[in-house]
């Protein structure tokens, strides 16, 4: 008893509350601005179950953010910070309220590799199982404090192991997401021949992302085993079920994440790039006669497939293959289309053929498209 009386002191107790509430509520300001870029960017293409979920992380945010308040309130105005033991009733309904959110980021990322594992049960049921054992075990950690009103008594009782066990399975869940889906994305990275940048990106902020909340549950769980004593793993707390709000949020808002548009874009370079160069136009014959697997990204704005066929995937060539078949009964229109993106996009490119005669240059290849447009247009 003499440890534990040494070891706990207003710091380490009411001082790393006081530390822990007002970055958790500066996380909430965050989110706040990250919901208000969503709904002000919101796409054609996102559905209303994608704002019901920012909606409802943002609701619970703010749910959180105020009984950490009223605890504060409790501690340090109504108790005078003479009983740090005292576990609030707020301050139990925090656990809860953090248990709904971080389910319902950890099912956004579960969908997602569901969705991008072309719906392999075998790989996300396990996790689904976690998590949801996670989520069990974090209302019955919630329900304890309710019940015991002391920190110490929680401790010495078996609401200590449900309260760790709760910690781990979230830091396995969230290693476990985050390693499938680089996977997923390496291997979507592997088969795609235009979207390395994009996925790179993807890959990297799976990772950034990952890794946070890893290193911040990871700590937790550190803290609440090596020094149960004082109050330090329930400021990280605080924290950490900011992050996963935040992280989900963000995933929309970024600009990467903008895919209709980048698909647009690199379809249309795609159009030039195989009209311009032989090499390519044969690299894209090979590619369309193999089935290639990459990421739908419809799946992201949670849709339903209601045309009774497959969600459009990344399969440039397809949809390069479909505008020129679509527009062969005009023969002048795809001509000039064609040479026109071709001397924007090449003018200044050289052959690389060599001259014929010592004394000749090469020609420039947008001259030579050019001369090549004038000659069909005279005939």
């Amino acid at each position: 008893m003499s440890f534990i009386m040494a070891s706990t002191t207003l710091e380490n107790t009411l001082g790393a509350i006081i530390l822990g509430v007002p970055l958790a509520i500066m996380f909430s300001g965050v989110l706040i601005v990250e919901c208000i870029m969503y709904w002000r960017s919101v796409k054609p293409g996102d559905t209303w179950r994608m704002s019901c979920i920012v909606l409802s992380l943002l609701v619970l945010d703010m749910f959180h953010s105020s009984v950490l308040m009223a605890s504060s309130w409790k501690w340090f105005i109504n108790d005078h910070g003479m009983n740090a033991d005292f576990i609030p009733i707020p301050m139990a309904l925090s656990i809860l309220i953090a248990g709904i959110s971080i389910l319902i980021v950890q099912s956004m990322y579960l969908w997602r590799i569901f969705q991008f594992s072309n719906q392999k049960y075998w790989l996300t049921v396990p996790i689904i199982v976690l998590v949801v054992l996670r989520f069990v075990l974090g209302c019955l950690s919630s329900t304890h404090m309710m019940q015991v009103k002391s920190f110490e008594k929680f401790r010495y009782s078996h609401g200590s192991w449900i309260f760790g066990a709760t910690l781990a399975l979230n830091c396995a869940v969230d290693t476990l997401i985050t390693v499938v889906m680089m996977i997923i994305l390496r291997r979507s990275r592997a088969q795609s021949i235009s979207l390395d940048g994009v996925i790179d990106s993807l890959i990297l902020y799976t990772f950034e992302t990952g890794l946070a909340t890893v290193m911040a549950t990871l700590a937790m769980l550190i803290t609440w085993l090596v020094m149960r004593e004082n109050l330090i793993f329930l400021a990280l707390h605080f924290i950490t079920t900011k992050l996963y709000a935040n992280s989900i949020v963000t995933m929309y808002v970024s600009s990467f994440f903008d895919f209709r548009e980048i698909t647009h874009t690199v379809m249309l370079l795609h159009l030039i790039r195989l009209n311009y160069r032989p090499s390519l136009r044969e690299r894209a014959a090979k590619t369309m006669s193999r089935s290639i697997d990459v990421i739908d990204l419809d799946n992201l704005k949670l849709k339903r497939n209601t045309s009774g066929q497959r969600w459009s995937r990344f399969n440039y060539f397809d949809n390069t293959r479909n505008q020129m078949h679509a527009s062969s009964n005009d023969s002048v229109v795809p001509v000039e289309v064609n040479v026109t993106k071709m001397m924007q996009m090449h003018v200044e490119d050289i052959t690389d053929r060599p001259a014929h005669s010592g004394n000749s240059k090469a020609t420039p290849t947008g001259l030579l498209n050019s001369e090549r447009f004038e000659d069909q247009n005279q005939v």
